[in-house]
C-alpha cells in the first residue's frame, strides 16, 4: 500500500512540474513582432517640463496595444494613422525642477506648497532603455517587454 502511495505521489509531482514548464513556454510567445520602438524627449509647452513620446510599430493589425511603462511612468497608447506600419504612440510629461517646500511653524506660511509627485511603483524592473507594453489578445491583458528602445 505504501508503494502505491509513493508511486502516486511521484506521478502527481512529475505531472505538476511538466505542466508548469509548458505554460512558461507558452507565455513567451506573442502574437506580434515589434518592428521599431523609439522615444523622443522634447521641451514642453511650459518651461522646466519635458514631454516624452514613445512610438511602437508592430506587424499585426489585429492587436490593440493598451499602455506603455517607461522610466517609472505609465502612459496610454493610441493608434497613429500610418501607411507603412501599425504604429501606437503614448506620451507623458515630467518636471525638471526640484520642488522647494516652505516649512514653517505657522501653517498659513505653508500655503502654496504642492503635494509631491508620487513615483509609480511598477511591477517590472526596467533599465533606462526598456519598456513594457500591455496589450489585449483573446480578451486577456498580456505584457511584452521591449529591450533596446532607441532615442530619436
Amino acid at each position: 500500500m505504501k508503494k502505491f502511495v509513493g508511486i502516486g505521489l511521484i506521478v502527481a509531482l512529475s505531472i505538476a512540474l511538466f505542466s508548469c514548464g509548458t505554460s512558461k513556454a507558452k507565455a513567451q510567445e506573442h502574437p506580434f513582432k515589434v518592428l521599431q520602438a523609439t522615444f523622443v524627449n522634447s521641451g514642453g509647452e511650459q518651461p522646466n517640463l519635458v514631454k516624452t513620446t514613445i512610438k511602437i510599430s508592430i506587424d499585426n493589425k489585429e492587436i490593440k496595444l493598451d499602455s506603455v511603462y517607461f522610466r517609472n511612468h505609465k502612459a496610454p497608447l493610441k493608434h497613429v494613422d500610418s501607411t507603412e506600419n501599425f504604429i501606437f504612440a503614448g506620451s507623458f510629461t515630467t518636471s525638471t525642477t526640484p520642488h522647494d517646500y516652505i516649512l514653517h511653524s505657522d501653517p498659513k506660511q505653508e500655503f502654496g506648497n504642492k503635494p509631491s509627485v508620487t513615483i509609480l511603483n511598477l511591477p517590472f524592473e526596467l533599465a533606462d532603455n526598456e519598456v513594457v507594453v500591455s496589450y489585449f489578445y483573446k480578451d486577456k491583458i498580456n505584457y511584452y517587454k521591449i529591450s533596446e528602445v532607441k532615442q530619436e
